[in-house]
């Protein structure tokens, strides 16, 4: 696309500025003093930008100055074009100022280990400079540090949020149950209630999303096991569930490997619907996030379809 020569001066920001000035305040003088210039060289500007544009821009009365039916068109698409540059400049600038600092993340047990590790491969490619520090705890502890401040972002699974803690599903995932091979009667990939009657069932602990997504189905078809034990972490259910203590219930992320192996096998539980749930970003409430952390979004949302089976993150407005 080509343009006159003229256009070049029109599109000069202090004298854009200028114009837009002086349709709001009513003033060549005044518009001067807003943008911090004379007088005299704001008429000179002026003046530059008629010639640039070929009309007349502004019409003088006296003490007042009002714009002309063109100076009217320039100045509407003149705010949009310092809207614009402004936007540019901020971009820019959060861009730069994303490239240095520490981001702290807390994330539940299962996106924790599951899903940040490729997420930071990605952050860390983009943001080289930026340091990355992560914790790991339950998904209650997860959003009870976002609402404290003590973080700057959140990843868990489903749990009843504290005030001042905004949650956006990322990522969709399918809870599973899981046994040695052998241990249970299975029929078609599922399990009755009698097959689980007399299982030990192996849970995480109080706070756990998976914990409490996995009750919530189990006591619609009034599941009652044998015997639970409490376990803190995904690795020491699968183990002790390879070993045969028992069942548990877990996200699929967390066994694939162990499934492809022949190690555990997978079940869902008669009488029941799939177990799914959303694993959230949680962030403060009532603050804009910061370059480092809006930079992490979205990153989070470019890579997580790519490397994460379940991931429904969408770029979004930051």
């Amino acid at each position: 696309m080509s343009f006159s020569h003229g256009i070049l001066d029109a599109l000069d920001p202090a004298r854009l500025r200028l114009l837009v000035e002086v349709g709001r305040r009513g003033s060549i003088s005044a518009a001067a003093d807003t943008c911090r210039m004379g007088q005299p060289s704001a008429t000179k500007h002026l003046h530059t930008l008629e010639a640039a544009v070929g009309e007349k821009l502004v019409e003088r009365r006296g003490r007042t100055s009002r714009l002309t039916e063109a100076g009217e068109i320039v100045a509407v698409h003149g705010t949009r074009v310092l809207d614009t540059l402004e936007a540019m400049q901020e971009q820019v600038r959060a861009l730069r100022e994303a490239e240095r600092g520490t981001l702290t993340l807390a994330a539940s047990t299962t996106p924790g280990s599951y899903v940040v590790p490729s997420i930071l491969q990605c952050f860390a490619d983009r943001h080289p400079n930026v340091d990355v520090d992560v914790v790991i705890g339950s998904s209650a502890w997860v959003a009870a540090q976002v609402a404290r401040r003590e973080v700057s972002l959140g990843l868990a699974g489903e749990v009843e949020l504290p005030d001042g803690v905004l949650a956006e599903p990322f990522l969709d995932d399918e809870l599973v149950g899981v046994a040695a091979p052998g241990r249970l009667g299975l029929r078609g990939g599922r399990a009755s209630l009698q097959d689980l009657a007399g299982q030990t069932l192996l849970v995480r602990e109080r706070g756990s999303s998976t914990r409490t997504v996995a009750e919530r189905y189990l006591a619609r078809i009034g599941y009652h096991p044998a015997k639970r034990w409490e376990l803190d972490s995904n690795e020491a259910i699968k183990r002790s569930v390879e070993v045969g203590l028992g069942v548990g219930f877990v996200s699929r992320l967390v066994v694939e490997d162990e499934l492809d192996r022949g190690e555990l096998v997978a079940f869902g539980v008669e009488g029941t619907e799939p177990m799914r749930r959303s694993v959230y970003l949680l962030r403060p409430d009532g603050r804009a996030p910061t370059p480092s952390e809006r930079a992490f979004i979205q990153t989070l949302c470019s890579c997580c379809s790519t490397s994460v089976a379940g991931c429904t993150a969408e770029p979004a407005a930051v």
